[in-house]
């Protein structure tokens, strides 16, 4: 038995709707350029949500709780660290002051992945 293009083209785009990572009205029929289009952005978007997790789970592997960054970083962390969060899944970045969040750069600069996540951070010089 044979595999077809046609064969994995079907079996991928089915297994992205199945998951639920690609909604079935955004899988074009008998456009294979446009689906492979979808399916590159659904899996791009898949990492960036993988990516996502591994912070909080990298987060909450150093620091225990999210009450123990408030009680020494205050509540604002707890923001800054959401935003953080939310910059990874988008692709974007959180502005930190560098004097003001320098307590909260160093927890971040623990955890395991720091690189990537820094990559997310713009630092600014306070004034």
């Amino acid at each position: 038995m044979t595999y077809s293009c046609s064969d994995f083209y079907d079996d991928v785009m089915r297994c992205l709707a199945d998951c639920g990572a690609t909604p079935d009205a955004d899988i074009p029929e008998n456009d294979v350029g446009t689906a492979s289009d979808v399916a590159v952005a659904t899996i791009v978007t898949m990492h960036r949500a993988s990516l996502s997790a591994n912070f909080v789970r990298e987060l909450l592997g150093e620091v225990g709780t999210l009450g123990a960054v408030a009680e020494e970083h205050g509540t604002e962390a707890l923001a800054f660290l959401f935003y953080l969060q939310a910059a990874i899944f988008n692709d974007t970045f959180v502005e930190a002051r560098s004097n003001d969040d320098s307590g909260l750069l160093e927890l971040v600069r623990r955890l395991p992945s720091a690189a990537t996540w820094m990559k997310h951070i713009q630092v600014a010089q306070s004034s």
